[in-house]
């Protein structure tokens, strides 16, 4: 099996910072269109065991690292609350 790494990474960092983002919705479908904008912005890095998956993550120790990830968050979820496509705002 291959596992995009930064997936998880990225739902992480979702979960952690979600509710300091001032999103509009926080519906399951708002949170899924900023995690996949905010996948096809970053990097992938691929491993083939969900375990080996932590190296990669290990890697965003660096500050510098991280706040790059978080910046690309925020900018989706800004992109994504101003223009939400989930059932409460139709």
């Amino acid at each position: 099996m291959v596992i995009n790494a930064m997936e998880q990474i990225m739902k992480d960092l979702l979960d952690e910072y979600k509710d300091r983002l001032q999103l509009s919705c926080t519906c399951s479908t708002c949170l899924d269109d900023i995690l996949a904008l905010s996948l096809n912005k970053t990097t992938p890095r691929y491993v083939t065991n969900i375990d080996k998956a932590m190296y990669i993550k290990a890697e965003f120790i660096d500050k510098q690292e991280m706040t790059s990830l978080l910046v690309k968050l925020a900018e989706c979820a800004k992109i994504v609350s101003d223009n939400p496509t989930c059932e409460n705002y139709r």
